[in-house]
């Protein structure tokens, strides 16, 4: 599931609007749909490099600066890049929302794991090791 690496080093699969779409959490879906003034037929979303993603999700995905960036430099994974890390990224990283704090050393383990064992790594790091449960960035942060 490679659309699940961000091209900022974000992991998708821990992205509130992926999980309330893969999980089917009709409630969540409705939440964020109402927050944001849109349709909750428009929470559909398979991940940041998929294609499978509705009006208001792809209105996000679509005004990227790091999907516009990586396919201008013809890359996909901002790490990539011969500016890596770019001012843009770090930026990003300090814009004060938690998740995005990781994405430069999300980018660096990407290249040093390679993106299919990253992908494993934070698949098993957003699960709770009790019940198993799929976390998103507002559910919390589990530890390998």
């Amino acid at each position: 599931m490679r659309e699940l690496a961000g091209a900022c080093g974000l992991y998708c699969g821990a992205c509130v609007f992926y999980r309330a779409y893969k999980d089917k959490d009709t409630a969540l879906i409705h939440k964020l749909a109402a927050a944001r003034n849109v349709r909750a037929e428009e929470i559909v979303c398979d991940g940041c490099l998929s294609s499978n993603y509705r009006l208001f999700v792809a209105a996000e995905s679509r005004d990227c600066a790091f999907k516009k960036c990586t396919a201008q430099k013809k890359v996909t994974w901002c790490f990539e890049c011969d500016q890596f890390p770019c001012k843009t990224l770090n930026e990003f990283s300090r814009d004060g929302r938690a998740h995005h704090t990781a994405v430069i050393d999300n980018s660096t383990e990407m290249k040093s794991l390679g993106i299919d064992e990253w992908l494993k790594v934070q698949e098993r790091r957003w699960q709770c090791p009790h019940c198993e449960k799929k976390l998103h960035w507002r559910l919390g942060y589990v530890l390998p």
